[in-house]
């Protein structure tokens, strides 16, 4: 999922852009070989002085039965010029049928693992805390990330994150407009700029597992578009790999926050006019 995030702070980006404080959420529905097989959430709080941000995601339909995941994830942190300074991040939820349980606090700017289960020995190498220090966290790279479109009203970008198991490095650019074509499965049809995204893992490797092959870029696009005119782009259409589940096509199903009722509109008259 941590291919997910870029895209979804620049979803937040919304937000940020149109004032120094606000809230917004959103809701997304995954797809793989045309099934249902992913439902995510996140919201953003975002103020001058700092942010929290919240993310749940499990699997759904058919593949949820078969292979259930669920996630719940938050962090707060405050804004030291341009970049954020993460004061605590927890997660929990369920992985191949074991819970899951994470909590981070940040001393002088560093990470400390308070808690983690089951033990990161148990499953992956461990990595060096020197390897670790000055990492964010994964939901407050989405904070760096929304100052930077904020601010350069561009998608590119590069933060290394660490979530307690792994250590991990995201880029996005920016490459170019496209027209998506209307689709029941999204409230969005249109025009909408493309940014390409790539996430390595740097440490943290599963046991018995191929390193060479975890450490192999995965990538992923995100088209993003103003949905209401004069508002901020949001991305409408993500499309990243997943170890377990393939290449997802996430769609934007619901905005909230700001203009949402004007959103709706917006985008019924798109999709009106596409078909």
């Amino acid at each position: 999922m941590k291919m997910f995030l870029i895209a979804l702070a620049l979803c937040f980006s919304a937000a940020a852009r149109a004032s120094e404080s606000g809230s917004l959420s959103a809701e997304y529905t995954g797809y793989s070989h045309g099934l249902t097989v992913l439902k995510l959430s996140g919201s953003l709080t975002l103020t001058p002085s700092g942010y929290a941000v919240h993310i749940t995601y499990h699997t759904a339909g058919m593949i949820g039965m078969l292979v259930h995941s669920d996630n719940d994830t938050a962090s707060t942190g405050t804004f030291q010029g341009k970049t954020a300074v993460p004061q605590v991040f927890w997660g929990s939820g369920h992985l191949r049928g074991t819970a899951r349980m994470t909590r981070i606090d940040y001393v002088g700017g560093n990470p400390v693992v308070r808690a983690l289960s089951p033990p990161v020995e148990q499953e992956r190498t461990p990595i060096p805390v020197a390897e670790t220090a000055h990492t964010i966290d994964t939901l407050s790279a989405i904070a760096v990330l929304i100052r930077q479109v904020a601010h350069d009203d561009t998608c590119d970008g590069t933060v290394t994150t660490f979530d307690g198991r792994r250590l991990s490095q995201q880029t996005a650019h920016r490459t170019g407009d496209e027209v998506l074509p209307a689709t029941d499965r999204s409230i969005f049809a249109g025009r909408a700029l493309r940014c390409d995204f790539e996430g390595r893992q740097l440490g943290g490797f599963v046991r018995n597992e191929d390193e060479d092959d975890l450490r192999k870029p995965r990538h992923g696009t995100a088209w993003l578009a103003e949905m209401v005119p004069g508002a901020p782009p949001v991305p409408v259409k993500v499309i990243f790999e997943n170890k377990v589940l393939g290449q997802v096509t996430l769609y934007i199903t619901a905005v909230s926050g700001g203009s949402s009722s004007a959103v709706a509109q917006c985008c019924a008259a798109q999709r009106d006019a596409v078909r």
